[in-house]
């Protein structure tokens, strides 16, 4: 499965996409040609536009370390370690396997996307597996694999509320470090062997497929924490968002050399990942276009500062409230002068 950064963008392949569009590495072979000619020395650059994908690969806390050490990275925004109870989370949660296919021996779907024509006699035809929340404490978190059944009209329920247990067992010794823990898969073999052969079949499919999940997660990073890590350092650049609901920023020239590392690092994730820079030449329209963009964030912010103090002041705020709105204010005071005096500088 593959996961998108925060812009939309197709897997790169290699070669020529259909209708010979030019195949994405001839595309970022361009920009880097066009990128070198910017960055020449005497070369009027504004700054970058970076957009960047982050797909699912295989990167440990190790790697990432040693990359952020050969690249000369801020290792302060490193993740954390991964825990063994958020990959179990991850595997069992909001996102958990919901897999649903048809008990008639028909296809879900056919040919244009159109639901197979099933009998109308009111008999089951479709059955979900999904994962429900049991109970949590202490020492476990529990969570069962059931399987629900619905009727052609969709009008009656019903459920096999147990063919597997999966617990999360806490590893409470002075040893464990935070999160540790285990994950015990045990299937309810009474009530699966009550299945089809097929059924069975799919049932067994999905625990196995739970198990290799979890011991994926508790080794790689997911795509949503790497994409989290570059997100942090773009921003961490002075980066300014182009567009309101982000996915393109305006990184200046002062950060050409760290943006080229991280460039380096969103690379070696792995699965199609990428970070792209388009160097912006310093020209009037350019510098309008970074200028607008500048006063929409500064003008957004105000607003929603000046919002909470009248909130805060409407209920009475004191004491760590009206500390926390002045530090705002003060970060958004430092940030403004920070690109103001960025976006001033001669060219």
């Amino acid at each position: 499965m593959t996961d998108q950064g925060t812009i939309g963008a197709a897997s790169p392949k290699t070669g020529t996409a259909g209708g010979g569009a030019p195949s994405s590495d001839a595309v970022q072979a361009g920009f880097d040609a066009y990128t070198a000619a910017l960055e020449g020395e005497g070369a009027p650059l504004l700054g970058h536009l970076v957009l960047y994908s982050v797909f699912d690969g295989r990167v440990t806390r190790d790697d990432l370390e040693r990359w952020f050490l050969e690249l000369g990275l801020d290792s302060a925004f490193l993740p954390p370690p991964i825990r063994p109870v958020d990959a179990f989370e991850q595997i069992t949660g909001r996102k958990a396997i919901r897999l649903t296919y048809p008990l008639d021996g028909q296809r879900p779907v056919i040919a244009g996307g159109k639901r197979a024509r099933r009998a109308t006699d009111g008999t089951a035809h479709e059955a979900t597996l999904m994962l429900r929340h049991v109970r949590r404490d202490s020492r476990r978190i529990v969570r069962h694999l059931v399987r629900e059944v619905r009727d052609e009209q969709q009008a009656r329920l019903t459920y096999d509320t147990d063919l597997a247990e999966l617990v999360f067992a806490r590893d409470s010794s002075g040893a464990a470090g935070p999160g540790a823990g285990s994950l015990q898969i045990t299937p309810d073999h009474a009530a699966i062997a009550q299945l089809s052969p097929d059924e069975r079949s799919t049932v067994h499919a999905v625990l196995a497929k739970l198990r290799e999940s979890y011991d994926h997660r508790c080794v790689f990073f997911t795509s949503d924490r790497l994409r989290a890590l570059i997100r942090a350092y773009v921003e961490s650049m002075d980066a300014l968002r182009v567009r309101p609901s982000g996915g393109v920023y305006f990184v200046h020239r002062a950060h050409t050399d760290r943006l080229a590392s991280l460039r380096e690092l969103v690379s070696r994730m792995g699965g199609d990942s990428s970070l792209v820079r388009v160097p912006i030449p310093d020209q009037d329209e350019m510098r309008e276009m970074i200028i607008a963009a500048f006063t929409t964030k500064a003008r957004d912010d105000l607003e929603s500062l000046a919002h909470d103090i009248a909130t805060a002041q409407s209920s009475g705020a004191h004491g760590p409230d009206v500390e926390q709105l002045y530090r705002r204010f003060q970060e958004l005071r430092a940030t403004t002068k920070q690109h103001s005096d960025l976006l001033d500088q001669p060219r």
